[in-house]
């Protein structure tokens, strides 16, 4: 039998890393290594979330004479169980705007990681202009739009709500 060495193990050791489901502890994983799954292997094929796993329900937004209001419950489903009851799904971004969403809860971290980083970016400016929530939504749009034609969907509804210049 041939054996090609790679940093250390031979191929077929390396094939067994991989295909270990047993977790960090398991008699096959070498000391010192990190724990391997399927998906971290380079010769596995890419795959993509298929379905939404931890999600929220409701976010109900509504538009007043005086202003915006966002509302949301705070249950993270993990499939049908009821796991986790105290779950925001409502964020404030800069001085004027909410964003809201319902969905996957990792998806909607990677949202608002996306989002403060843009108002990260803006603020470094130091221009005295900061981003409307029409500015927040169109690029959003643009975010949800293209993961979506990667095949790799941001599985979420987002909802933007503020004010500018005192009008909702």
């Amino acid at each position: 039998a041939v054996f090609f060495i790679m940093a250390g193990f031979s191929a077929f050791q390396s094939a067994a890393l991989c295909s270990q489901k047993d977790g960090p502890y398991s008699p096959l994983m070498p000391a010192g290594t990190g724990y391997v799954t399927s998906r971290s292997c380079a010769h596995d094929p890419s795959s993509r979330t298929q379905q939404p796993i931890v999600t929220g329900t409701a976010v109900l937004g509504l538009k007043y004479k005086d202003g915006v209001m966002l509302a949301a419950d705070t249950l993270g489903s993990y499939g049908t169980l009821a796991r986790y009851r105290d779950v925001r799904r409502l964020e404030k971004i800069g001085d004027n705007t909410i964003l809201g969403g319902s969905g996957d809860l990792s998806d909607f971290q990677t949202v608002f990681k996306y989002v403060k980083e843009l108002t990260t970016y803006d603020n470094a400016h130091d221009d005295g202009c900061s981003l409307t929530p029409k500015d927040i939504h169109q690029y959003l749009g643009r975010v949800m739009y293209n993961r979506r034609n990667k095949f790799d969907p941001l599985w979420n509804e987002v909802i933007v709500a503020g004010y500018r210049d005192g009008k909702p």
